[in-house]
């Protein structure tokens, strides 16, 4: 059993919303089903309660309701960076921060749309031979890593359909989910999509490590970023 660890800033919003996400991706009787999925804040006293948006977001099942009510921020520490398997950040100023806390913990630490798009990169090495089938999350996290030296990853300052659905919001980095505290607007925004990345994500690490893998191209954010690397 291992370690899925999300990290942010305050561990309130968007790091409760993927940590759900993903756990609800997961939940079934497949390889990543053993992994706990926790998140963590950088700048939090701990003991915080989830944000009313995020856990909004979440919706109105019983499974949703339970997680709002229990959560509860908690303070990143160097044992958590380094037991993870893998670890999502909501920017890259989050991962700077997390490699700085452990520098073994660099090769397992990406942002969470950075995972994204590496893991559709992956998929395809996989599914032409470029690349064995990862069964375990370390052995998809190896994999990750691998890939993330081979592609450019593109930053263009404008807004893009792929992450910038809204294009009233500012210009952001596309490899982040901003935190929009001070816009009700972009609150808004930041939840949804903090929300819709990480289910996404969840499901192509499950289809990976399946065998049941998606196809590369299928949606407007593979499109995107296969003409842009």
């Amino acid at each position: 059993m291992g370690t899925v660890l999300i990290v942010d800033g305050s561990d309130v919003c968007r790091a409760p919303i993927i940590e759900f996400a993903i756990q609800k991706q997961f939940a079934g009787e497949g390889p990543l089903a053993a992994e706990t999925v926790i998140s963590r804040g950088l700048d939090t006293p701990g003991q915080n309660l989830i944000c009313d948006l995020a856990a909004g977001r979440l919706g109105a099942s019983m499974r949703a309701a339970t997680f709002s009510v229990s959560h509860r921020s908690r303070a990143l520490t160097v044992e958590d960076t380094e037991q993870a398997d893998i670890i999502l950040t909501a920017d890259r100023h989050h991962r700077s921060a997390v490699v700085n806390t452990s520098a073994i913990a660099r090769s397992r630490t990406f942002t969470l749309k950075e995972a994204l798009v590496l893991v559709s990169v992956l998929t395809d090495e996989v599914r032409t031979g470029r690349s064995p089938r990862p069964t375990t999350m370390p052995e998809t996290v190896a994999l990750l890593d691998e890939v993330r030296g081979s592609i450019p990853l593109i930053e263009p300052p404008m807004h893009t359909s792929v992450f910038h659905r809204d294009r009233a919001l500012p210009s952001a980095d596309p490899l982040a989910l901003v935190d929009g505290h001070e816009d009700a607007a972009i609150h808004r925004h930041a939840t949804d999509e903090a929300y819709q990345v990480a289910l996404t994500l969840g499901s192509r690490l499950v289809d990976l490590t399946e065998d049941r893998m998606a196809r590369i191209g299928s949606s407007a954010s593979d499109w995107w970023w296969r003409q842009h690397a």
